[in-house]
């Protein structure tokens, strides 16, 4: 699983949007210096996966969905990330891990993988970024 700065954006996006007002893109950009480009892409996607709305119209922008007590990082990463397997052969099957001869080395990073996802879905964004 390779956490991008798309992760970083989304959050960040997240965090602008916490006190429950519509922003508008440029605002949101200027806040937290993302490239207006890359928050349409992250904000689109972060819509489609229901954790923010959008307004349309001359005061339009985006607000959040769910308050940040219920978003965790593995929230957010799960829709900007898509796939979270930290290998690729754990992505499909892979043909050095079979029921019959199972890969030591595949069940570590399964293992590893397991203890991030359990820590990324541990604790709110609301108590991550709280002052």
């Amino acid at each position: 699983m390779l956490i991008t700065r798309r992760s970083d954006y989304a959050m960040r996006i997240c965090r602008v949007l916490q006190d429950g007002k519509v922003h508008n893109v440029r605002e949101i950009c200027e806040k937290e210096e993302i490239p207006r480009a890359f928050a349409y892409k992250i904000l689109r996607e972060l819509e489609m996966a229901d954790l923010v709305k959008s307004e349309r119209g001359n005061q339009g922008g985006y607000y959040l969905n769910k308050p940040l007590e219920e978003l965790t990082i593995y929230d957010v990463a799960s829709v900007t990330e898509g796939d979270l397997a930290i290998l690729h052969c754990m992505k499909e099957e892979c043909s050095r891990n079979t029921n019959d001869i199972p890969c030591k080395v595949h069940k570590e990073f399964e293992r590893i993988q397991e203890i991030l996802i359990h820590e990324m879905k541990k604790k709110t964004i609301a108590e991550i970024i709280k002052d």
